[in-house]
């Protein structure tokens, strides 16, 4: 018994000697991140590949078409894979409209059939009134673009859109504004008018000389280029609504249709076309129209109607073309209502505030530009102020008002994109550039990585 005593001290003694040493000098842990290697390498693959068969752009914005190359891959199936872009607009994009029914309803034809290099965005309208911003089933607080139509006072309503211009989005106000909101003396000021869209009224000899004075854009960096940009390369969408059997060229011939005719209006004056069977689109220029076409174009031919130039950018049997308009096209004024209003300049000019000049006009009796389209940018989203075209009714309006209306709100839209949260894994990054109909250099987001 005395010779096991000290054995059992001894194993005891080992014991805790052990279960020291293991506390005091722990095993060091080697990370070979492997799995966040393997996720980059797919994501590389997966892009390279889209990219040398010439389908990313439809990968990047056709989650269908996405998900069926994904299938055909060596991609394990408990992995999330998620495609995402950024610096373009987003395949499906939420407007919200605090406007009339029939507003809404224009808002809708005028964006809802939208293509653009070879591409449909899709484009989801709803109403809503301030102070609420309906954000039209988009996920997030806000929709991506706010319209109010018509003008009312904005004092009331500043925090609010404020606080939606600041996460990104963008206003766009369709408005006759009257002289005595905002005119700086201090009498029912529409303070809301003149910090949400930076409009003041142009005094005779004050007009502000600090702008970049109602020029058209010279650079990229201006802020009206985009809108500039978007006007001119915007596939414009016209549609045959008549049948339309065959029809007399203005040469005296007969041209075997079989296909939709309609009409293109512009600057207060309507010219029939016709859309047909042999993939041609045709035109009569003349004015007054005689229902003869004189003009036959083909797609990606150019045309010109009374001095204005176009390009036929799409042919879509059986009753749609997509034109698009080209420098340097003049508006008829539509800008001010009376002498009580739309005489606006930006109320503190700096250099992330511009002006539009060329849907703007020159006073002769005042010695000034007059602005059709105010911008006012901030480090996140922009409004915009533009004339209320419509204030003679929406049937009078012509393409051109809805062209511009659409490059506006587009062209301001939030071109960012939310990759979908994933707990681990990583974000491969890839720059596309397409120039069908506008260039656009964006870049794709490819995340894959365990949801879990």
């Amino acid at each position: 018994m005395k010779g096991q005593v000290p054995i059992v001290e001894v194993i005891i003694s080992i014991i805790i000697a052990f279960v020291a040493f293991n506390i005091l000098f722990t095993g060091g842990q080697y990370q070979t991140k492997w799995n966040d290697a393997t996720s980059l390498l797919h994501g590389r693959d997966i892009l390279t590949t889209a990219d040398r068969l010439g389908q990313l752009h439809n990968y990047a914005f056709s989650e269908t078409s996405f998900n069926s190359f994904i299938g055909e891959m060596d991609v394990s199936k408990d992995v999330l894979i998620k495609l995402e872009t950024q610096g373009t607009l987003k395949s499906t994009m939420y407007i919200a409209c605090d406007c009339t029914s029939e507003q809404l309803a224009y808002l809708q034809n005028v964006l809802g059939d939208v293509k653009l290099n070879n591409r449909q965005v899709n484009v989801n309208i709803c109403s809503t009134t301030l102070p609420a911003i309906n954000s039209c089933g988009s996920g997030t607080q806000y929709p991506d673009v706010l319209v109010i139509w018509g003008y009312r006072d904005l004092t009331s309503y500043i925090s609010v859109l404020s606080d939606f211009i600041s996460n990104g989005n963008s206003a766009v106000e369709i408005a006759d504004v009257p002289h005595t909101k905002v005119n700086n003396l201090g009498n029912d000021e529409d303070e809301g008018q003149k910090r949400i869209f930076g409009t003041i009224y142009i005094a005779e000899g004050n007009f502000p000389n600090n702008q970049d004075e109602f020029i058209a854009p010279t650079n990229a960096q201006q802020l009206t280029f985009k809108s500039y940009r978007w006007f001119y390369h915007l596939p414009y969408l016209l549609t045959g609504t008549s049948d339309a059997v065959s029809f007399q060229m203005e040469s005296g011939s007969t041209v075997t249709c079989n296909g939709k005719t309609g009409n293109l209006k512009f600057r207060d004056n309507s010219y029939q076309f016709w859309i047909c069977s042999d993939s041609k689109a045709y035109f009569d220029t003349t004015t007054p129209q005689n229902n003869k076409a004189d003009v036959s174009v083909s797609e990606g031919e150019r045309f010109s109607i009374s001095s204005s130039n176009f390009l036929l950018s799409y042919v879509e049997l059986p009753n749609k073309i997509r034109i698009t308009f080209k420098p340097d096209y003049q508006y008829n004024d539509f800008i001010v209502k009376d002498n009580g209003h739309n005489k606006l300049a930006l109320a503190s000019p700096d250099n992330k505030s511009k002006t539009l000049l060329s849907m703007g006009f020159w006073d002769n009796e005042e010695q000034k530009p007059i602005a059709a389209v105010i911008f006012n940018g901030t480090e996140n989203g922009k409004s915009v102020w533009i004339a209320d075209f419509s204030r003679d009714g929406l049937s009078a309006t012509g393409d051109d008002h809805k062209q511009l209306l659409s490059s506006l709100i587009l062209s301001i839209a939030s071109k960012k994109s939310t990759v979908q949260s994933i707990l681990s894994g990583q974000i491969t990054s890839y720059i596309n550039v397409v120039s069908k109909d506008m260039m656009e250099v964006y870049r794709v987001d490819l995340a894959i990585g365990k949801p879990f």
